[in-house]
């Protein structure tokens, strides 16, 4: 019993321990995960024309194995500031998000110094899809009628090779828009699997989650092995030009510049140089990310803060132009 006992007390003064780090790393912050356990779900499945995106005006903790991490979010949900018309907007998934780093490791926290000028950052995790970048687009441009610098679109391999494989086939569950033979349409989930409430087992595993315990647990389970193993694939023209052309459509007031990622994740797309873009609306490019594995967190395969600074040099010639 007595072992029992030093246990426990052994066990407290490691969390302790490991919640002092929290306040060192994160300030006041650190709590979150105490002070916002009834806090709503940072996931919201909402039923605006590009589906799924974080809660809106919120803050709330990420934890990894590697520590907690701060997520503020905007009037429309995204992890940034209030955007600037004096910016320029960029759009993507959640590695554009800036999955796992502090805000200011992100890459378009880089290019604004590097540029000395806002990005308003509309990355979105959650399975977040090209289309529904065009249908943002859309939004932002057209019916919020905001005005920005440039307009940009960044697409990974993954995005590229899955323009438009999402459906309400094989994802039935969340709110989105997809493709339906050449147009764009909404689906809206008889039975969505988001709701605006976490329950009590949601909320203990995310305050679990900010424990040392459930850290070192996560650290032997996703350490073994490096989830960004090489892939090289062949993508489909066809669907790339009708990605293009629902941006042509919108007639957009300034083009829209395109940046697709090539070997980030490590996955290589084939001759995606060779791609012939001929929209007057689209400025298309490709940059060629490095294969070196210390760009990545090993557990999920994005970009950790060094990653980022590599990202933000390859991106600043093509957005100073």
């Amino acid at each position: 019993m007595k072992y029992v006992k030093k246990i426990i007390v052994g066990l407290i003064i490691l969390e302790v321990l490991n919640l002092i780090i929290g306040f060192i790393s994160n300030g006041k912050d650190a709590v979150l995960p105490i002070t916002g356990f009834n806090d709503p779900p940072l996931y919201y499945d909402m039923d605006a024309s590009y589906g799924i995106t974080r809660q809106r005006s919120s803050k709330q903790m990420m934890n990894y194995s590697w520590g907690g991490v701060v997520y503020n979010t905007n009037s429309l949900g995204f992890r940034d500031n209030e955007f600037t018309e004096d910016g320029i907007l960029m759009v993507g998934n959640s590695f554009v998000e800036g999955f796992g780093v502090k805000v200011e490791n992100r890459f378009t926290e880089k290019l604004e110094e590097k540029l000395n000028v806002q990005i308003n950052n509309a990355g979105s995790g959650g399975v977040w899809t090209p289309i529904q970048s065009v249908v943002l687009l859309k939004d932002l441009l057209k019916n919020k009628k905001q005005r920005f610098l440039k307009n940009v679109v960044i697409l990974t391999p993954g995005g590229v090779i899955n323009i438009d494989k999402r459906s309400p086939s094989n994802d039935a569950h969340r709110n989105y828009p997809y493709r339906r033979g050449d147009s764009i349409v909404f689906h809206k989930a008889g039975n969505s699997s988001f709701t605006g409430k976490l329950s009590l087992v949601a909320k203990v595993k995310r305050f679990s989650k900010s424990l040392l315990l459930s850290k070192i647990y996560t650290t032997f389970k996703y350490y073994g092995v490096s989830k960004v193993k090489r892939k090289v694939i062949d993508f489909d023209k066809d669907k790339l030009d009708w990605l293009i052309g629902q941006i042509e459509k919108e007639n957009f007031d300034k083009v829209v510049d395109i940046i697709v990622i090539n070997n980030l994740g490590r996955t290589r797309i084939n001759n995606i140089k060779k791609y012939n873009n001929t929209s007057s609306k689209v400025n298309f490019h490709v940059v060629d990310f490095p294969d070196d594995l210390s760009n990545y967190f090993a557990s999920n395969g994005h970009l950790n803060a060094q990653g980022n600074e590599v990202l933000a040099s390859l991106l600043f010639p093509v957005l100073s132009k």
